[in-house]
């Protein structure tokens, strides 16, 4: 019998399966992974009637770069993960300057999951939109 799949989220791409027509779940680390990366690109209020749910790292981003910034964002970052991802562990944030003309971060976070022996990195690029 097939190990069933402990948790499941909807892929925002909205995918369907060929099979069965219905839309293709992420399963496991892949819904997870998604999860932490949406929390931290959320600011606050985006979130209809939770507006307490966001990191607001955008609001960051057009502030000059010094290391109390990067360290107000590397908290940002592991708080809104603790309190609204329980089925991750921030393990460390990595923020590194891509470019700075462009206002952008790129930002690396490594966390655990419970059951899982090896840990898990998510890397992605943050970018003020104009």
């Amino acid at each position: 019998m097939a190990n069933p799949s402990r948790y499941k989220d909807i892929d925002i791409s909205f995918r369907k399966n060929p099979i069965n027509k219905d839309i293709t779940p992420l399963t496991d680390v892949d819904a997870i992974k998604r999860s932490v990366k949406i929390l931290v690109m959320t600011n606050f209020f985006e979130r209809p009637f939770h507006p307490e749910i966001g990191s607001n790292v955008y609001f960051h981003l057009f502030e000059n770069f010094t290391p109390f910034t990067l360290v107000s964002l590397k908290r940002s970052i592991q708080e809104v993960i603790e309190n609204f991802e329980p089925r991750a562990r921030v393990l460390g944030v990595d923020l590194s300057q891509s470019s700075i003309d462009n206002n952008s971060l790129d930002c690396k976070i490594l966390f655990s999951i419970q059951n899982i022996p090896d840990p898990i990195v998510v890397s992605f690029s943050l970018e003020k939109v104009r």
